[in-house]
C-alpha cells in the first residue's frame, strides 16, 4: 500500500484528540512540521500536513502518557532533529 503524501486536520485531530488550535501550538513548539495552507476553491482554506506529521502525532500521544510537552519537545528534536526531518541513519530511541 502506498504511503500517503499528506495528512489532513481531521486525521491529526482523530489521532491526537486535540483541537486545531492545539495542533497549531504544537507546530509553534516544534512538535509537528508546519502544514501547507491552500484554498480548494469550494470549502475555503485547508491544511495539508506532511505525511510525517501522522507519525509524529502518534509519537506525541504516546509520550504524553509519561512526559510534559516541554519534555516531549526535547524528545522530538532528538528523534527528528531541529529542522523537523528524521536523521537518515538515526538509531536514537525515546527515553524510557
Amino acid at each position: 500500500m502506498a504511503r500517503p503524501k499528506f495528512a489532513t486536520n481531521e486525521e491529526l485531530i482523530a489521532i491526537t484528540g486535540v483541537s486545531r488550535q492545539s495542533l497549531n501550538l504544537w507546530v509553534k513548539r516544534g512538535l509537528l512540521p508546519a502544514p501547507t495552507i491552500f484554498s480548494d476553491g469550494k470549502s475555503g482554506v485547508r491544511s495539508r500536513w506532511p505525511a510525517e506529521a501522522l507519525e509524529r502525532a502518534k509519537f506525541i500521544v504516546e509520550a504524553r502518557k509519561f512526559y510534559a510537552l516541554h519534555e516531549i519537545e526535547a524528545l522530538v528534536r532528538e528523534r527528528w532533529g531541529e529542522g523537523g526531518e528524521a536523521p537518515a541513519a538515526s538509531t536514537t530511541r525515546a527515553k524510557e
